[in-house]
């Protein structure tokens, strides 16, 4: 079986964002592995822990968190290009005198060289 790399760069109000999620689901009960799943651009407001969307409305980040939960893939953040958002962990939020950090586990900030890293153990990368 094979092992993926899926890179996001859909916001979390855009369909292909859940789309791969649920492409994700399906590349394990077919048996492949997701070794991680990159949020890059847009895809990076995912991460942001303080989303409220409405009622009726599914949450990505929850859906991300219960994905996590499930199959241990690591989920991993642009550092860049979240900061560039407001997207920042506890450690950013504290180091530019922010009032509060918007990115908490399971999201782990990482920069681009990370994820190039870890395509080297990835057979296949798919972009949503």
């Amino acid at each position: 079986m094979a092992n993926y790399s899926v890179l996001i760069t859909a916001s979390p109000d855009q369909q292909a964002n859940l789309t791969a999620l649920a492409f994700c689901r399906g590349l394990v009960e077919a048996g492949h592995t997701v070794d991680h799943v990159f949020f890059y651009g847009s895809g990076v407001l995912t991460a942001n822990r303080l989303q409220s969307p409405a009622s009726d409305e599914i949450n990505p980040y929850q859906q991300w968190c219960e994905w996590h939960k499930e199959f241990q893939s690591s989920m991993l953040v642009c550092v860049t290009a979240a900061a560039k958002r407001g997207i920042v962990d506890e450690q950013q939020a504290e180091q530019l005198a922010l009032p509060a950090h918007t990115v908490s586990a399971p999201f782990e900030q990482v920069g681009l060289g990370e994820f190039f890293s870890r395509l080297h153990n990835c057979d296949h990368l798919v972009q949503f």
